[in-house]
């Protein structure tokens, strides 16, 4: 048989093209929705921790502590979707050879990836809303709707920064040390960030070079709450970082697969 030159290969269309996209994106998300080792601690730990920590033990901070709770929790939850969603299948994926044997199938072009970043969405808008239900039934906050809307549309930029943390870490961890990795960075970024309580020394002078930090600030700045820096300089910082991880798991991805 002669082969087709490649100007030969007929093309998809749009609709089929669209079709497929959609198609991986939610086999991606059921196949994440029934592995309970992804799914439980991606969706419950975050409306867990938010429920006890954020508002029944903060209770008597007041509406002003419960503002800056209830942002802190929300960038923890949006965080998780795309640092496990990435970071632990991405490597597990690696290590089976699946990643090198998807790049062999008439898939589109950014498919792969293109599966996991909706996959990341869906998770993260069904946390943000469980964290938002809660926080108006058990909580003390005082933000208004259009301000949770805000708030909600800051935690959706969000998810691309934790997804290229993640994709980084997937690229070049290791299949049985990426869980370690990215339960270590998860955590950093949290605690490190001040997302839930002030830091002091030079942990306070370090903040800046977490995603998490620059996030909440602009979570913060939306929701009309304390914050610091300036808007330009967070989304810059953002932009930059989740750039350079990107291609950096890229150049990997491509040379080891």
């Amino acid at each position: 048989m002669t082969p087709l030159a490649p100007w030969d290969v007929p093309q998809m269309s749009l609709a089929r093209l669209l079709g497929a996209y959609l198609s991986d994106a939610k086999y991606e998300s059921l196949r994440v929705l029934r592995t309970p080792a992804f799914s439980i601690p991606i969706l419950a730990m975050p409306i867990l921790f938010y429920t006890v920590f954020g508002a029944l033990l903060n209770g008597r901070g007041g509406p002003a502590l419960a503002n800056q709770m209830f942002v802190g929790w929300t960038v923890y939850g949006v965080m998780g979707p795309g640092l496990f969603g990435f970071g632990i299948l991405v490597a597990v994926e690696r290590n089976m050879g699946l990643a090198t044997f998807k790049r062999a199938l008439p898939m589109p072009t950014g498919s792969y990836l293109a599966a996991k970043l909706m996959m990341a969405y869906v998770f993260a808008i069904v946390v943000m809303a469980m964290l938002v239900t809660a926080a108006l039934t058990l909580g003390d906050i005082t933000l208004d709707s259009l301000r949770l809307l805000r708030i909600s549309a800051v935690m959706s930029l969000g998810v691309i920064p934790a997804c290229a943390v993640g994709l980084f870490i997937g690229s070049w961890a290791p299949a049985s040390s990426a869980s370690a990795f990215a339960n270590i960075v998860y955590l950093a970024m949290a605690f490190l960030s001040g997302l839930f309580f002030p830091l002091s020394g030079i942990l306070e002078k370090i903040r800046p070079i977490w995603p998490t930090y620059h996030l909440a600030q602009l979570a913060r700045a939306s929701a009309g709450l304390p914050n610091d820096g300036s808007i330009g300089g967070h989304v810059a910082f953002l932009v930059v970082t989740s750039a350079t991880l990107i291609l950096l798991a890229a150049r990997r991805l491509a040379r080891a697969g």
